[in-house]
């Protein structure tokens, strides 16, 4: 199989994962809550007893219906796309390096700031595809908030703008989403920073290339 090649499946089974994991939380996991909270959350505190995998497995884990379906559709968006670039083991390893970035950016956060607290979810390998997304298809429309209409790199430089402010202020998601809300600010920067590196040098030869055919 050429690294290019590109699966249909592919994406689709990595949404399928993310739904299979919800679906356990609801099931067979309402009776067995410590095991998935050990296996499929992440904290600084689990890392430090052993449990590394959760650096992966939280970043499949979803218990908020709203989170998944705000995640899968994360992952449909800039994951269609990319996918089609880098073909399918690529992808796939984008995924995968994405999670592992953002969950050693919340451990790491956490640990820096003495901070306490368990994390769950895909956004920051979705993360890691937006960065990509934003960089080589920037004049592509995206919906800030679901309902404002703007170029992608807008959008997805304003979406890691919130996520800087929210990353030194709990107040920004008090006003955006309400004061239950808890956002792993760090956990998404930490995806953006390797959706970043995979870009730039696709990015650096495009812009070459058109330097050169002007």
């Amino acid at each position: 199989m050429n690294d290019r090649t590109v699966n249909p499946n592919t994406l689709w089974g990595l949404m399928g994962l993310n739904v299979a994991v919800y679906a356990l939380w609801h099931t067979w996991g309402l009776e067995h809550v410590g095991f998935m909270r050990d296996n499929f959350m992440l904290s600084w505190e689990g890392i430090q007893a052993g449990r590394v995998w959760t650096l992966i497995t939280s970043e499949f884990s979803h218990f908020d219906a709203t989170h998944l379906l705000v995640n899968l559709l994360g992952l449909y968006v800039f994951g269609q796309p990319v996918h089609e670039v880098l073909g399918s083991r690529r992808f796939v390893g984008l995924y995968l390096a994405g999670a592992l970035s953002a969950s050693v950016g919340y451990t790491a956060w956490t640990a820096l700031t003495g901070g306490v607290g368990w994390a769950l979810g895909a956004s920051g390998a979705v993360s890691a595809m937006a960065v990509p997304y934003a960089m080589w298809f920037p004049k592509r429309t995206l919906l800030l908030m679901f309902f404002i209409p703007m170029p992608a790199w807008v959008a997805v430089l304003a979406f890691l703008g919130l996520d800087f402010l929210g990353l030194f202020s709990g107040g920004v998601d008090a006003m955006l989403f309400g004061p239950e809300m808890r956002i792993a600010h760090s956990a998404h920067l930490g995806g953006a920073v390797l959706g970043l590196v995979v870009a730039l040098p696709l990015w650096l030869r495009i812009r070459s290339a058109r330097r050169q055919a002007e």
